[in-house]
């Protein structure tokens, strides 16, 4: 069955009825569970349903208030969810450059938070943290001793950022920071949707002896409203195997390591 007949089926249901289970849909689409959700991920992208644990529902006001074309950013219960085992999958190859004794910044977003539930394994660990969701995370970790960057809260996406963000960051120096982003231009580097997270941002990786990026697949082809950093400025980059093969190859052409995952 071909992925629009597959896309059809699903939004055909649910003008029938609010919620679908994943197992209903893999019977309906005569599909695998993997292919089940890459579906969805691409109709969650596309704001056409909303994805909640087990399932899918209609697309909510908060969903539907997100518009495409206005280079906005979802807020963070709606990110959480999208692209989560690709997520998960490279949260997962991200901890292998982690050592015990390190110091670590870890940026904003919702891979990075992905990233920080796997750190409960390597002892000790040093990190400061500017996401509200990570900090709360990582302070259960008896392995970790933590730094809160203190600033100003971005509401609906929990980072804390601004002056007092930006001196802590100052004072500091990582041996590697883990950066989000919001979308990747060949010719413009590392973009973001947010003028206030930008400058953490660029100071973790200032102060840090490695750099590396987490994003999913769709950061390829999206659009962000401020520039953030270059290509050059990456050590490694790591995304999931969804990543069109020429954009990975057009990254190593432009000497960046990258890793799929």
């Amino acid at each position: 069955m071909l992925k629009e007949q597959r896309h059809d089926i699903i939004l055909s249901e649910l003008d029938h009825k609010n919620l679908i289970t994943i197992d209903e849909l893999v019977f309906l689409t005569k599909s695998s569970k993997s292919t089940v959700h890459r579906d969805i991920d691409d109709l969650v992208t596309r704001h056409l349903l909303y994805r909640v644990r087990g399932g899918v529902m209609k697309s909510n006001p908060v969903l539907n208030a997100v518009d495409t074309n206005n280079k906005s950013e979802p807020p963070f219960h709606i990110r959480q969810d999208m692209y989560l085992e690709e997520k998960q999958r490279i949260a997962a190859a991200a901890h292998q450059y982690v050592k015990p004794n390190e110091t670590l910044f870890l940026d904003s977003g919702t891979t990075v938070h992905e990233f920080s539930k796997t750190l409960y394994d390597i002892k000790p660990l040093y990190i400061a943290t500017n996401d509200l969701n990570s900090a709360i995370t990582l302070a259960a970790f008896t392995n970790i001793e933590l730094n809160v960057l203190g600033g100003s809260v971005r509401q609906t996406h929990y980072s804390l950022n601004g002056y007092f963000t930006e001196y802590m960051i100052s004072q500091m120096h990582a041996d590697t920071a883990f950066i989000g982003i919001d979308a990747i231009d060949f010719n413009i580097g590392c973009m973001n949707f947010s003028t206030s997270e930008v400058q953490t941002k660029r100071l973790m990786m200032k102060h840090s002896h490695m750099n590396i990026v987490l994003c999913d697949h769709s950061k390829f082809e999206s659009v962000a409203f401020v520039n953030m950093c270059k290509l050059t400025d990456i050590d490694l980059l790591i995304t999931g195997s969804e990543v069109n093969p020429d954009y990975t190859d057009q990254l190593k052409h432009l000497g960046v390591n990258v890793l799929t995952v």
